[in-house]
């Protein structure tokens, strides 16, 4: 699949495949739950893919224009490709709408594929803001940081079309309700505060504006007391989003669905636990030893 559509291609981007598929694979693990590990899989290839494009490798030409071409939900050739990468980003994006799109129809019964290209969206919309936020030099306040960067970390394209693969049928009220929104914004913001926790260090030289960054502009904080406040919010964030996983909502977001946003974020701990190990390498041996080794049980 990452060689189809070319993905190999892009030599800025992190290859992250065994990673994305060891989360999936470590946390969706019921056999008929193939369509879901696969579509957490490939979206999250390509949310890392598009994350290195807007923070290193696209030029803002480049980036409006994949951000113009994805809100173009119907074909349209009205809007061309201002260069090879923009053309490889889109092309998989599109063809893993339609694919996921396609497997989501026969577990919902409907179509969904326009609120997974909404979804993604949004999702680089976001990215955009940041890049002109480093590009203009750009430092907002911690409220205006939050409100955009849990997007931006690009854990809905991942979560959000799996959801719709694991088994009940979710109405377009249940999507759109306030108990949805309430799970993926706590998600959203632990994944990125966990992030820019344990990255900060590669954000600042990339010159990317993080969670640490702001509270030390904000608020006069020293470097330690801004990572301090960040690991505080994490342990809020995460037990907001543990309290809403185990409160039980008549006609609310069924269980099994609401698992898979404390799945996301189990994995965010265990990959930022001691640094940045999503994008260190140090993890590939864990990941490894899951998927590849046999278990070898005592007699």
């Amino acid at each position: 699949w990452i060689i189809e559509n070319k993905l190999d291609k892009l030599s800025f981007a992190r290859q992250k495949l065994g990673y994305c598929y060891f989360s999936a694979a470590a946390t969706i693990y019921a056999p008929e739950l193939s369509d879901a590990r696969i579509s957490w899989t490939k979206n999250g290839v390509l949310t890392t893919v598009v994350d290195d494009f807007f923070d290193v490798a696209g030029s803002m030409e480049e980036l409006i224009n994949l951000v113009q071409l994805l809100e173009k939900y119907v074909d349209d050739a009205s809007i061309d490709f201002c260069s090879e990468e923009v053309e490889i980003l889109f092309t998989a994006i599109r063809g893993t709408i339609r694919e996921v799109g396609d497997m989501a129809l026969a577990w919902q019964g409907r179509d969904v594929s326009s609120h997974i290209n909404d979804i993604w969206v949004e999702t680089v919309k976001s990215m955009l803001k940041e890049a002109e936020w480093s590009k203009n030099k750009w430092v907002p306040t911690m409220d205006e940081y939050l409100q955009n960067a849990g997007m931006s970390f690009a854990l809905l394209p991942i979560v959000l079309p799996s959801v719709y693969l694991v088994g009940p049928k979710l109405s377009e009220e249940m999507v759109s309700s306030a108990e949805y929104k309430n799970l993926y914004e706590a998600m959203n913001t632990c994944g990125r505060l966990l992030n820019d926790w344990r990255g900060v260090q590669r954000e600042s030289e990339q010159g990317t504006v993080n969670a640490v960054s702001v509270l030390m502009h904000e608020g006069g904080r020293t470097l330690d007391d801004a990572m301090e406040e960040v690991k505080r919010l994490i342990e809020r964030e995460t037990k907001q989003l543990l309290k809403l996983v185990l409160l039980e909502k008549e006609n609310g977001i069924p269980n099994c669905c609401k698992q898979l946003f404390w799945n996301m974020t189990k994995a965010c701990h265990l990959f930022y636990m001691n640094n940045d190990g999503y994008t260190n390498e140090e993890m590939v041996g864990v990941a490894k030893s899951i998927l590849d080794e046999p278990i070898h049980l005592s007699p």
